[in-house]
């Protein structure tokens, strides 16, 4: 921790499913319940990429991260069973603009949002032959298929809401892919928690969290102005669509059935290896 007793370093994203989660407890609407005030919390905004690059130096006391990344930073963080981001049958998308034999990928290079990230491990999940691989930021990799300076890209955030209007077309959606090939929703983003915080401060966080995103169901209008003002599309429409998607029941809580789907995914990213169970707060 960083200041005070209880001042925390926090990293999320810039997208509406992070901040709709996280709104009010980062804009103090949520203070007098748990006694970490808006001061106390120092938040800052990354693509997921660079906060999977973060968390390996472990800066910040909680942090989002690539749920297929959460393995990597398990001996520093334990996890939160809220916060984070599940795809029910939705994922990152697998666009062109002309080219649409996905028989083709294999042997052309595609676009991804980040080495580390979930959206990395799902294509080559699907595509384990692919070789020709290069590493961009979420917000770019849409133009760069649009100018054909790669022939496949893979979206994430609201990209998957805004690519047809610039020409372009899905082959394959990864966490539909995912769902029809495991049986399991895709684990998309966890929230990583410092091992080393004191438990009754990582309960009392974990509380606020689960506060936080209750409040913005419940009154979305008040931290609108906060969502819009970090998001990378601004139409009211799209913000929205992305929160509806992504911050669903497992936001709330993982349960049985998303931690299942978290382990699925570690066994299958480890190629079957024995691994050990990242701990769950």
């Amino acid at each position: 921790m960083s200041g005070g007793k209880n001042r925390i370093k926090l990293a999320i994203s810039p997208c509406p499913n992070d901040t709709f989660i996280f709104g009010p407890m980062i804009i103090g609407l949520t203070d007098q319940q748990f006694g970490l005030t808006k001061t106390d919390i120092q938040t800052d905004y990354f693509d997921i990429q660079t906060l999977n690059e973060l968390a390996l130096f472990h800066k910040y006391d909680i942090i989002k991260v690539s749920a297929a990344h959460a393995l990597s930073i398990s001996d520093h963080y334990d996890f939160f069973t809220c916060g984070g981001a599940m795809g029910l049958n939705c994922g990152p998308l697998l666009i062109t603009k002309n080219e649409i034999d996905s028989a083709q990928i294999n042997t052309r290079s595609v676009i991804l949002p980040g080495k580390n990230t979930t959206a990395r491990f799902l294509f080559e999940f699907a595509f384990p032959e692919a070789k020709s691989l290069f590493f961009g930021t979420f917000s770019e990799i849409e133009d760069l298929v649009q100018k054909e300076v790669y022939p496949y890209g893979v979206i994430i955030h609201e990209n998957r809401f805004t690519y047809q209007s610039k020409g372009l077309v899905k082959i394959l959606d990864l966490g539909e892919y995912w769902n029809q090939e495991t049986g399991f929703p895709i684990p998309l983003g966890l929230i990583g928690v410092k091992k080393e915080l004191d438990i009754n401060l990582k309960i009392k966080i974990k509380d606020q969290i689960t506060s936080s995103l209750a409040y913005a169901t419940e009154h979305v209008d008040q931290i609108f102005t906060y969502i819009k003002s970090h998001a990378q599309e601004l139409d009211k429409e799209v913000i929205f669509q992305h929160i509806d998607l992504y911050v669903n029941e497992f936001s709330h809580d993982l349960g049985d059935t998303g931690k299942s789907a978290v382990n699925e995914l570690f066994k299958s990213a480890q190629a079957a290896k024995t691994i050990s169970a990242i701990n769950f707060i």
